[in-house]
């Protein structure tokens, strides 16, 4: 028998009311996350750069395997970091499907996007598919660090880096919803997010 705890949710159920609504277009929020975003940018800049120098020069990076044949052109590499964007949502879209909805893909304002149309999604789930991406990308990226050359290295740093400037709306909403009891369900609308509570107008 099928735990209904687990089961995707399609439907509003019955007793649950919106108790909140969020948009990054509200006034404000776009400057307000933009500006916020330097703080997981630095922090992660700081750690994952600082954590390639000590290791490649001052520990000799015993553990890396061979030397790239070529010097990577900048254009190259900064093509590589970037592809972290669309990466990012990817995950994003996994975590959703592990939930048992169907993702979506999309641009809206220049910006990419997963989400899953119809979904309501529980508390944790919500914060497992918020997070994934930084916490996978950091993860692996800090990883690869260890394995590559100094040169490729980089721009994997940079890559990591971004993908943290990035995570900042994941952090936002995942504070947001950290405020509700365990029992909210969150719709996820490209942009913006509802959270409905149980029992509450």
């Amino acid at each position: 028998m099928l735990d209904p705890s687990t089961q995707p949710i399609t439907a509003l159920p019955d007793g649950y009311r919106e108790v909140r609504y969020l948009s990054v277009n509200q006034r404000g929020m776009l400057v307000w996350l933009n500006l916020m975003s330097l703080i997981p940018l630095v922090i992660s800049a700081m750690l994952i750069f600082g954590l390639g120098q000590v290791y490649h020069e001052e520990l000799g990076a015993p553990l890396v395997i061979g030397e790239l044949p070529f010097t990577l052109p900048s254009w190259l590499g900064l093509i590589l970091a970037l592809l972290v964007l669309p990466l990012h949502e990817l995950i994003h879209g996994l975590a959703i499907q592990q939930c048992g909805h169907r993702p979506r893909y999309g641009v809206k304002l220049l910006v990419l996007f997963a989400t899953s149309d119809g979904a309501y999604f529980r508390r944790g789930e919500f914060i497992r598919i918020a997070l994934a991406p930084l916490v996978c990308i950091s993860a692996a990226g800090t990883i690869f660090i260890l394995f590559l050359p100094a040169d490729l290295g980089h721009w994997i740093a940079l890559a990591v880096t971004l993908n943290a400037a990035g995570a900042i709306g994941d952090l936002w909403m995942t504070a947001v919803v950290l405020r509700y009891d365990s029992m909210i369900l969150v719709r996820d609308e490209e942009d913006s997010m509802r959270i409905f509570a149980r029992g509450q107008t």
